[in-house]
């Protein structure tokens, strides 16, 4: 699983190479360039697999991707995906379809090395995938457990005052769970638990992974909520499944976490 997927034309292979190279260098970013895999089916299901995967798509964009059908899809789905990141590595500008989307040029750095271009494309890609360690958000390594230090149970409520079969409840709560997509990929399922919710309504699931496991419910009274996270793949003589709580806050108002967290939800996780 790739945090950045390089799409290029085959005549801009040097650069690409370059590019990822560097960034694996000055970051813990994963990158997806290398198109020189078998040709067959499992190429096609690799590209597409990593494509949908990564969290920000650089399209190298110059004379040769422009003509090329491949760079094209790819940044197609990248802008469907709000993944699309254009770079322009020569005087070559975007073709008409992506000309409404401004592209950062990298050609002083694909020419000269320029630093500054470099840097200003690292903080670009900053904005889509974020530094995951300066967050809190931890990646889980091959072969390693997902503890409740991968996940977060985070939520949002606002003033609604509607009437349930149980009386007034003036809140909307909304519940997610939240991580780095490799803990995210390995959650089986969640199943929430209200204290103080009315009998029989205490347990209720959670929807479904594309949108982060998400409760939205009415509430009342009560502040703790409790997600139980099943999950697969765990190591032997690890649990399968753990516990998150988190303290709600009823002065917190919006329904703010669609655009906070699940828009910009990983892509391996849609």
């Amino acid at each position: 699983m790739a945090d950045i997927f390089i799409s290029y034309a085959s005549e801009d292979r040097a650069v690409a190479q370059r590019l990822a190279l560097e960034l694996r260098n000055e970051t813990k970013w994963e990158v997806f360039w290398d198109r020189n895999i078998e040709p067959g089916a499992e190429w096609n299901d690799e590209i597409q697999r990593s494509l949908g995967d990564s969290q920000c798509v650089i399209v190298l964009w110059s004379e040769h991707s422009r003509k090329s059908f491949w760079v094209h899809g790819e940044a197609a789905h990248a802008y469907e995906k709000d993944t699309y990141l254009p770079l322009q590595i020569d005087q070559t500008p975007p073709p008409r379809l992506f000309k409404h989307i401004q592209a950062l040029s990298i050609e002083g750095w694909a020419t000269q090395g320029d630093s500054g271009e470099f840097a200003a494309l690292k903080s670009a890609i900053q904005t889509r995938i974020g530094q995951p360690s300066k967050r809190g958000i931890q990646r889980v390594a091959s072969g390693e457990p997902v503890t409740a230090a991968h996940l977060h149970l985070v939520h949002s409520c606002w003033r609604v005052d509607k009437t349930s079969p149980f009386g007034l409840q003036p809140y909307q709560i909304h519940l997610i769970v939240y991580g780095h997509h490799s803990a995210l990929a390995r959650v089986q399922s969640v199943e929430y638990y209200l204290p103080g919710y009315p009998t029989g309504h205490d347990s209720q699931p959670g929807g479904p992974a594309d949108r982060l496991f998400e409760l939205k419910e009415l509430a009342n009274g009560f502040s703790i909520a409790q997600a139980y996270v099943q999950l697969h793949s765990q190591p032997p003589g690890h649990p399968k499944v753990i516990t998150l709580s988190r303290l709600i806050n009823m002065s917190e108002s919006g329904p703010r976490l669609f655009d906070t967290f699940i828009r910009r939800l990983p892509p391996a996780d849609r």
